[in-house]
């Protein structure tokens, strides 16, 4: 069974055949990868090496973890992967162009969706503004007496201006203090 390897902390001269041979003391190597950059086409110092067998990749990770190449410890490990699939699956690939994936709108939108608070009118039909309640109204109050915005709220519309009408109605009245502003 194959096993991919993730080999980190790089010379920037070693060149795939090196890796590839060295590799292949310890076993069968089916491909050797360094990633490089698309501009400049220099190595960024990682690389991926896909091994034969299970064991040939237990032998490079005790062998060849920080064993020092050209002046610097190099990192053997097991490759984890993107998303956790295989390079059969199409993870992984010949350190080439990174695959965007395309969502439609209503999608991208959810991923990044809010938790949103539920407005407590819609919850309890029960419940009614009335600006003689101040303890509930000041629960749409900031700590300097601001009402607050829909989005902190959780209200609807409808809500928001009725329970801003009662407020203004509360502090005009004397019920509740202005904005400390």
């Amino acid at each position: 069974m194959k096993k991919k390897l993730f080999i980190s902390n790089l010379d920037f001269e070693i060149t795939t055949e090196q890796l590839r041979e060295m590799f292949a003391e310890l076993g069968g190597v089916v491909s050797a990868v360094i990633a490089t950059d698309r501009e400049t086409k220099r190595s960024k110092g990682f690389a991926f090496v896909e091994m034969e067998a299970e064991d040939g990749a237990e032998k490079a990770i005790k062998q060849l973890n920080n064993k020092i190449m050209n002046g610097r410890p190099m990192k053997v490990c097991e490759d984890r992967g993107k998303t956790g699939g295989s390079s059969e699956e199409g993870a992984g690939g010949e350190g080439g162009e990174r695959k965007r994936e395309f969502l439609p709108p209503i999608q991208r939108m959810q991923l990044f969706k809010r938790r949103k608070k539920l407005d407590p009118f819609m919850q309890d039909p029960k419940l009614t503004v009335d600006y003689r309640d101040v303890a509930m109204l000041s629960k749409f109050l900031s700590e300097r007496g601001r009402i607050l915005s829909r989005r902190l709220t959780g209200l609807t519309a409808y809500n928001q201006r009725k329970v801003t009408k009662a407020i203004k109605r509360a502090q005009h009245l004397g019920l509740m203090p202005f904005s400390a502003v």
